[in-house]
């Protein structure tokens, strides 16, 4: 059975913290600093901090303060302090760090950025080994039904990923998830928890907890985060 407040049950060192919500905080894509629901994220987490503008890239910046104007889909830090957070609502969410606790990662991984190896590069920027991955909440493949341009994206940049399409009804469904866990161990990540793997979470499905874009066009968006406390 399924907990409608989902904890991330990644096997980390305890300075690293993480947070992911639910629909129970009515998150925009962008931080109002007079919405009710960013004030009550900061008070629970302690921490004040920016977003990066998401546009489906391969795009990785690192940061190194929680004040930020950055348009990318990936998010490094080494610092303490620095809460790196992606927002969510059907893309998968990745949670990143290793088991020294030296960096955390947060990575958005709709299909573009990961036809475009969004997670490659991710890792390749952070040049750590000892990876540690979380994969959150995001819609599965039974309602993630796409066209050709989806399916020859992949064939065209990493053809063997073709294995996570069905095709059905004149369209594709996307395994999007498989997909992460594939990319993550190419990439040197072996330890992953999570979604597809430890625990079992569609955004489509469960919207009455979590928020799908795909559902209903809603506004509101998950955040899935991590900081290395000092």
């Amino acid at each position: 059975m399924r907990s409608n407040k989902i904890k991330i049950d990644w096997i980390v060192p305890e300075n690293i913290k993480s947070f992911q919500s639910n629909s129970s905080l009515k998150l925009t894509t962008t931080i109002n600093p007079d919405s009710l629901h960013y004030q009550k994220l900061f008070k629970k987490i302690g921490l004040k901090f920016s977003l990066m503008t998401q546009i489906h890239s391969n795009k990785v910046c690192e940061i190194h303060s929680n004040t930020f104007n950055l348009t990318g889909d990936s998010v490094i830090t080494f610092k303490p302090n620095v809460v790196v957070a992606i927002k969510t609502a059907d893309c998968i969410p990745i949670l990143l760090s290793n088991k020294e606790g030296s960096f955390v990662a947060a990575i958005h991984c709709g299909w573009r950025g990961l036809a475009e190896d969004i997670i490659k590069n991710t890792i390749n920027k952070i040049k750590s080994k000892n990876y540690i991955a979380w994969i959150g909440p995001g819609i599965s493949q039974n309602f993630f039904a796409t066209d050709r341009d989806v399916y020859d994206a992949f064939m065209k940049k990493n053809n063997y990923l073709t294995r996570f399409f069905k095709y059905k009804n004149d369209k594709f469904n996307v395994d999007l998830v498989g997909i992460v866990r594939e990319l993550l161990q190419n990439s040197g990540v072996y330890e992953i928890y999570g979604n597809s793997v430890t625990q079992n979470y569609c955004t489509y499905r469960d919207h009455d907890f979590l928020f799908s874009h795909r559902f209903d066009q809603t506004q509101y968006r998950l955040i899935s985060l991590a900081w290395i406390k000092p």
